[in-house]
């Protein structure tokens, strides 16, 4: 259970979480009964459009020309959109959940959107009270991951650096950077199943210097940390890289069972691989 200091508190209200995303149904239900005070935001023409720009910067499978379709039926007055009916188009930032901790959960920035649209009041109460969460609870996520992330380059230095000392003096530095980016994918076949050049090609990044480790949640950091220190040793023991790639494929499996060690982790990896559009890990 979350200490009172890290929850979300709009109007004296404690407003759910669901893997990141925040639940629009605990903030509607501040001013009204939260399933029309939803549908009449989301069929807003203004709230489509902020809608698909986000998409657009957050999801690399969004097909804009699909979602165009939704947004020519705007004005209508029997028009109505639904979230789910926003995940069949392609949309990633919003879903509907069952259950005691039900209702519409939303990214964050589709929440602020909300607010500002449903009450001036909420809306500042909601900004502020986020502020806080972040700098309380999400401030220490963020250096956490940041220290396993160091943690993962220091430990890459082992089966490149063994791959490395391998090589004449004479070796040409381009070619020793080449052979130990091979060394490195090794561990992203392992583990994601591609390469990085794989990568850029099919999710280009402005930043360049951006890789997927940076996109990599803290239990993949670590189990990447993990297959690192056992490619050294097989590369001690003289696997070929073959037989090495097959073994790291296995054992990324069972290290990402094992740091995903309960349902609530298990489930942040699902929904990072699917806002981010790759990964090969299910539950």
């Amino acid at each position: 259970m979350a200490k009172e200091d890290e929850d979300l508190i709009v109007e004296g209200r404690k407003i759910k979480f669901d893997n990141g995303y925040m639940s629009l149904t605990d903030i509607a239900s501040l001013k009204g009964t939260p399933s029309p005070l939803i549908q009449d935001w989301l069929r807003l023409s203004a709230t489509l459009a902020f809608v698909q720009e986000w998409e657009m910067a957050t999801n690399p499978g969004f097909d804009v020309e699909q979602f165009a379709q939704i947004r020519a039926q705007t004005g209508a007055g029997s028009f109505r959109i639904s979230a789910n009916q926003l995940n069949q188009s392609g949309c990633i930032g919003i879903y509907s959940k069952r259950g005691r901790s039900g209702g519409t959960y939303a990214a964050v920035e589709w929440a602020i959107h909300f607010t500002n649209w449903l009450d001036p009041k909420f809306y500042l109460g909601t900004l502020r009270g986020y502020l806080k969460l972040l700098n309380s609870v999400h401030g220490k996520h963020m250096i956490e991951k940041r220290m396993t992330r160091e943690l993962a380059s220091e430990t890459l230095r082992l089966p490149t650096g063994k791959a490395l000392s391998s090589l004449p003096a004479s070796a040409d530095p381009l070619f020793e950077r080449r052979f130990a980016s091979i060394e490195a994918d090794m561990i992203n076949l392992a583990m994601w199943g591609m390469t990085a050049m794989t990568w850029r090609a099919k999710f280009p990044q402005k930043n360049a210097r951006k890789n997927m480790r940076d996109f990599a949640t803290k239990e993949e950091l670590k189990a990447v940390t993990a297959l690192q220190v056992i490619s050294q040793e097989m590369q001690e023991n003289g696997y070929s890289a073959e037989e090495r790639l097959v073994r790291l494929t296995v054992k990324a499996d069972e290290y990402i069972k094992l740091f995903c060690s309960t349902p609530e982790k298990e489930a942040v990896l699902e929904l990072a691989q699917h806002k981010r559009g790759w990964g090969r890990f299910t539950f």
